[in-house]
Order: structure tokens, then C-alpha cells, then sequence
């Protein structure tokens, strides 16, 4: 039986794995022989990298949940080794209870409560009532099994003629929100084995935008910065540009030195920097927009760029010491978020090569929200010993709520509240003006404890260890 153990494979006794293939390739036969060693073969379609495996708790591959990763492969025409490991963790949960439970997944029964996909949303059930699992893994895993059962309908693997299906379809109807906030019903198709997940309760106290936000006072990212003086230069420079840009880490990490090369400044003394699709600096979504860096923060970026430091460490990278490099690397030379044209790059490589054993390693911003954690909010404690714990995105919520304060005190006469909120979304690349009226809302739901002036930077700027503030000329 199911053992109730709140750390993953142990809430079960089976040992089902996933196991993921370096290098998965199709094969197909061309000369069949009585001794499979003696056939040929010859690649068939794309090499996958990190392609995953379902392996059953005897140590041999289940054939069902495999044959089922192999015909959605087939059938997708953009691979996302993440998204068919998603699906592969969530089917092995499945095959973990079913050899716990000595059940056939490809048995039917005419009373449905005993299909072992009922079963098994009867457990899951169970296990998300005793914290076991959240209710949306829950729902999430019976998603995967009930796609899976279709697979099955589909292909005629099962009798589902003489017993009836185990699940039957369903539409619901949800309201969605359009670029312009208006909102609408949109059918889906779901069934009825779903399991629901309550509606969390709305944080009063944080922003929606990529995840909930909490924006930081004025005097929590004065005493963020005055603790940034201790770090290293590539740190200090990568929550700048979180803090006067509004970038988000994806953006920030795969900022290329040919990025800055030969950009001129705007009357206002920014530049104006092409970010998102076509321009190997990444984006959410890789939509296209434009960001706005201050004159002081770029020199000191190509300060940082011309320095040893940052040469030794090009050095030891994939694009070398060239200006197709980025502008921040580790220690070791590895990038700290891989853009997702070096991911193809890669992916390339690994495909044109005859080795099946190199890894497809890629970056996620782990180091700096690593950096964030361990070091940085300790140092920040020092100095203010009730600071609340933050996220590196917290910054762009800072950002977005110094932007609209500084564009609400200084709005034309005759102009709406609107027209700073269209400014601000422009600025932070939101797609639906909806997610920019948070930060209005925001501001009147709560009351902002620091009066920000209008030049919030320049109040924050005796912080910043700028070559511009060393040099006298804060401009």
C-alpha cells in the first residue's frame, strides 16, 4: 500500500523513475535480419535532447506511458524538453500508484468507481486534504492521466466500446481579459474527473505581474542598496538595472556587450535599448520592446565590461572575449540565465555531433536568487533586522511604482491619471493595460510610507557606487 510521506516518489513504495535520455534519435529499419544486431537502421526525423523515460519499478520501460510520450512527440512541432518532463512526472506518479495498488490502467469497468483513474483521483484527493501534495498538483496530475486516457481512446488500445469511457467530457467556461482589460467567456474543454482548486484569496499587498509582487519602499531600497555596497560589481550592476530599468532577471542576464556598442542617448539621457525576439537579448515571451537605461548606469556597464575581471571570465565562456558575449558571466564563465538563442546554439551542436553522452546544461537566474537569499539579505539585516524577505522581481514592482509616482506629480495640465498609466506600460512591456492599473491601485489601496519626489533616483543615488557619483558628475 501507498505509504503517506510528504517527499515525492516516498508517498509511494514503487520505485517508478523518470529517466531522461541525453540524446533521444528515431531509428528506422531498412534491412531486417533474424538477428537484431545484424539489422540496419537509419535516423528517422530530429534528434531530442533530455528526452524522458518512464521506468517501472522492476527496472524495465512501461511500454503504454512510453508508446504515449513517443506519439505526442510525434505530434508536437515545437519539443520542449521541460514541458514532456512535466508530463512524464505526472504520468510516473500515476504508474507508482498503480503498482502499489496492483491495478491495470488498461482495465475497464462498467462500475466506474472501480477504473483505477478514479481510484487514483480518489487518492490524490486524499493526499492534497492531508498536505501530502497542493490541490493544483493534484489537479495537474489527473489533467496528465485523463489526456493519457484519450491517447488510449484514440489509438484503440482499450475496450472502450463495451464498457464506455472513463471519464466523459466536459465545457467550462472561463473569463478572460483582453489587451484593453475588457473581459469575455471562453469555453474549454475539461471532464469530469477534474479535481478543483480553490480560488486563492487576493493578496491586498501585492501586485500581479509574472507571479505576486511586493514593491519595496523608498527606505527599503535605500537600505537594499546601501547593503549592495559590499557586493561584488557584476551584483550591484544587475540590481541596478532592476531598480532604474524595470528589466526582469531573464532580460538583465542575457544582456549582450554588442547591445551597447554605438547607442546614443535620448534628450531625456537615456538610451533606448531593443530588447525581446531578433535581438538575442531575451524577453518574457520574447516580445519585442524597447528599454530605457540611464546614462550613468551604461557607463559604469561599459566600465564593467572593459575591466579584468570581466575579460577573465569571457575567456573562460562559449563566445569568448567577443562583443556577442554577455555583459554578465559567473566565475566560471557560465552565463547567469541562458538566452534562448544560445540555447538553440547549442542544441545544435549536441545534434550535429556523434557523441550521445554531452548534456544540454542551461542557466535560470538560479545564482543570483541564490545570491539574493544567502548573502544579500543577511547583509541587509545587518542594517535593518526586521527586513521582510524579498524577490529579485520585487525590484520591477519597485521600479513600476517609482515610474507612476514620478510621471502622477509631474502630469501635464488637463491629463488623466491614464495617460501616466500608458507610459508606465509601455515602459515595463506589459501586454494588457489591466496589469499596469494594478500599480494605480496599488497606490491609493495602500499608503506609500516614503513621499517619493520626482527625481526618486536621485534620492537613492548617494547609495549607487556610480564611476559618475566617484567622479563628481551626477548628471
Amino acid at each position: 500500500m501507498s505509504t503517506k510521506l510528504k517527499n515525492g516518489q516516498s508517498r509511494y513504495q514503487s520505485k517508478a523513475k523518470v529517466v531522461s535520455i541525453k540524446k533521444f534519435q528515431l531509428l528506422a529499419l531498412v534491412n531486417a535480419t533474424r538477428c537484431l544486431n545484424d539489422a540496419a537502421f537509419e535516423k528517422h526525423g530530429d534528434a531530442y535532447l533530455e528526452f524522458p523515460v518512464i521506468v517501472q519499478g522492476d527496472g524495465s520501460p512501461s511500454d503504454v506511458f512510453n508508446l504515449y510520450l513517443l506519439k505526442k512527440l510525434e505530434q508536437t512541432i515545437q519539443y520542449d524538453f521541460k514541458t514532456f518532463a512535466s508530463i512524464a512526472n505526472q504520468l510516473v506518479d500515476f504508474q507508482r500508484f498503480l503498482e502499489d495498488e496492483e491495478l491495470d490502467c488498461l482495465k475497464f469497468h462498467k462500475l466506474k468507481q472501480l477504473n483505477a483513474i478514479f481510484k487514483y483521483r480518489t487518492r490524490l484527493i486524499e493526499q492534497a486534504n492531508a498536505g501530502l501534495i497542493s490541490a493544483s498538483s493534484a489537479r495537474g496530475r489527473i489533467n496528465a492521466v485523463v489526456n493519457f486516457y484519450r491517447f488510449l481512446v484514440t489509438e484503440d488500445l482499450v475496450d472502450h466500446q463495451r464498457y464506455g469511457l472513463p471519464f466523459q467530457d466536459v465545457y467550462k467556461y472561463i473569463a478572460v481579459d483582453n489587451e484593453f482589460g475588457a473581459r469575455r467567456k471562453m469555453a474549454i474543454k475539461s471532464h469530469d474527473l477534474a479535481i478543483h482548486v480553490p480560488a486563492k484569496a487576493q493578496n491586498s499587498e501585492a501586485i500581479v505581474d509574472g507571479g505576486e509582487l511586493s514593491p519595496l519602499t523608498v527606505e527599503e531600497q535605500a537600505v537594499v542598496l546601501k547593503a549592495l555596497q559590499k557586493s561584488s560589481r557584476e551584483y550591484q550592476l544587475m540590481f541596478y538595472l532592476a531598480l532604474f530599468t524595470g528589466a526582469r532577471l531573464q532580460t538583465i542576464c542575457t544582456l549582450r556587450i554588442k547591445s551597447l556598442i554605438g547607442c546614443e542617448l535620448d534628450s531625456h539621457g537615456f538610451i533606448r535599448l531593443s530588447v525581446g525576439a531578433g535581438t538575442g537579448v531575451d524577453t518574457k515571451f520574447q516580445k519585442p520592446m524597447t528599454l530605457l537605461i540611464p546614462n550613468w548606469l551604461v557607463q559604469d556597464l561599459k566600465i564593467y565590461i572593459n575591466s579584468e575581471q570581466a575579460r577573465l571570465r569571457r575567456h573562460k565562456s562559449n563566445y569568448g572575449d567577443s562583443d556577442e558575449n554577455y555583459v554578465f558571466l559567473t566565475k566560471l564563465g557560465t552565463p547567469f540565465y541562458t538566452s534562448k538563442a544560445e540555447q538553440q546554439e547549442l542544441t545544435d551542436q549536441i545534434k550535429a555531433s556523434d557523441s550521445f553522452g554531452a548534456r544540454l546544461k542551461l542557466y535560470e537566474g538560479e545564482a543570483v536568487r541564490s545570491y539574493l537569499k544567502v548573502v544579500l539579505l543577511p547583509e541587509i539585516r545587518l542594517i535593518d533586522p526586521q527586513f521582510k524577505s524579498f524577490k529579485f522581481h520585487d525590484l520591477r514592482a519597485s521600479f513600476g511604482m517609482n515610474l507612476l509616482e514620478s510621471q502622477l506629480q509631474h502630469l501635464p495640465e488637463g491629463h488623466s491619471a491614464m495617460t501616466a498609466v500608458e507610459y508606465v506600460q509601455a515602459r515595463m512591456g506589459h501586454r494588457n493595460i489591466s496589469t499596469t492599473l494594478q500599480y494605480l491601485n496599488y497606490k491609493s489601496r495602500l499608503q506609500w510610507r516614503s513621499k517619493i519626489q520626482h527625481e526618486y533616483e536621485s534620492s537613492l543615488m548617494k547609495y549607487v557606487m556610480s564611476s559618475v557619483n566617484l567622479a563628481g558628475e551626477l548628471s
